[in-house]
């Protein structure tokens, strides 16, 4: 192997890279070799040699952008006249909910500083995301549910007494027709889950087969016996037929889905719930509209069906 010698070099810059050895974890030789490897990258070779921590930090960096640019776009914080993008005010923001540096998050995104593990799992909290996917890209930015049958955990989490607001919204056309979305909302900290019901069952004319309407009947039970001291507020949400559910369910923050141009409230759930049929979705399973209407609200614990209200928006609440 060659060997290079420097000789006068300038106490400052042998500090500069002293330093940079060490926050690298690297021998001084080991640091300078590096720097060199960069500097001057083989012919053909795109782009500066990365070490696999630069390399990794500047992907976490990218991948945070993302997030804050996403939630922008997505309108989480509620704005008229709102950026699609971070931009400095936004990252001020952002700083300040999750009480750290402005200037520590935009090094992050330009891969000059990691992200620590527990400055992503900050973010995670704060902004209902995914800290694996930040850290490795690994699954969705964003957690979604499978609720299949095992919604019991969604609905009522373990140990958490809080009175969960609850939003269901219906694709209504288009090859996703009858998909069911659901919002999980935390009456005081306003958090938000994602779950979705995309095989069990639809929420359609000719949605389900013998199968699929023991689902639905055993999930609208469930939800008269078990979640009626809840709000829950229904929605139809109107696309066109080349709308790919798959590419935007895990890469939208949940307030997503709250859209009003996306959406609009409806009467379905408590058609159902009431047992009345919204458009021939129970047509030779009257049977089961007629279990559901004898179910009472709150099961044993008898709630009075006129009970149930709308709220301000319209959307009808149990």
């Amino acid at each position: 192997m060659a060997k290079i010698q420097a000789r006068n070099v300038d106490e400052g810059l042998y500090q500069r890279i002293e330093q940079s050895a060490m926050k690298n974890e690297r021998s001084l030789e080991g640091e300078i070799r590096m720097a060199l490897a960069t500097a001057y990258p083989p012919p053909g070779q795109s782009g500066p040699l990365l070490s696999d921590r630069a390399r990794w930090q500047q992907d976490t960096g990218r991948r945070l952008r993302w997030l804050f640019d996403r939630l922008m776009a997505d309108n989480y914080y509620r704005t008229s006249g709102r950026a699609d993008k971070a931009g400095v005010p936004e990252l001020v923001q952002l700083a300040r909910q999750l009480d750290t540096s402005p200037g520590l998050l935009m090094d992050i995104m330009e891969g000059k500083e990691e992200l620590p593990f527990v400055l992503a799992d900050a973010i995670a909290e704060s902004f209902d995301a995914r800290a694996e996917w930040l850290l490795d890209g690994s699954k969705a930015p964003f957690p979604v549910a499978d609720l299949g049958m095992d919604y019991h955990d969604f609905f009522l989490p373990a140990g958490d007494n809080a009175r969960y607001a609850f939003e269901f919204i219906r694709i209504s056309r288009g090859r996703h027709e009858g998909t069911l979305i659901c919002l999980r909302i935390h009456p005081e900290t306003g958090h938000m889950a994602l779950g979705t019901v995309t095989a069990e069952f639809n929420l359609c004319k000719d949605g389900s087969g013998g199968t699929g309407h023991g689902k639905l009947l055993a999930f609208m039970l469930f939800l008269k016996e078990r979640c009626a001291h809840c709000s829950m507020n229904a929605f139809d949400w109107e696309v066109d037929d080349s709308f790919d559910f798959w590419s935007v369910v895990g890469q939208h923050h949940p307030v997503y889905f709250q859209d009003f141009r996306r959406r609009a409230t409806s009467g379905w759930l408590q058609q159902v719930l009431t047992g009345q049929d919204p458009d021939g979705w129970f047509t030779g399973w009257e049977v089961d509209l007629k279990e559901i209407r004898d179910m009472p609200f709150g099961g044993r614990e008898k709630v009075n069906p006129g009970d149930m209200t709308a709220d301000a928006s319209g959307a009808e609440k149990v």
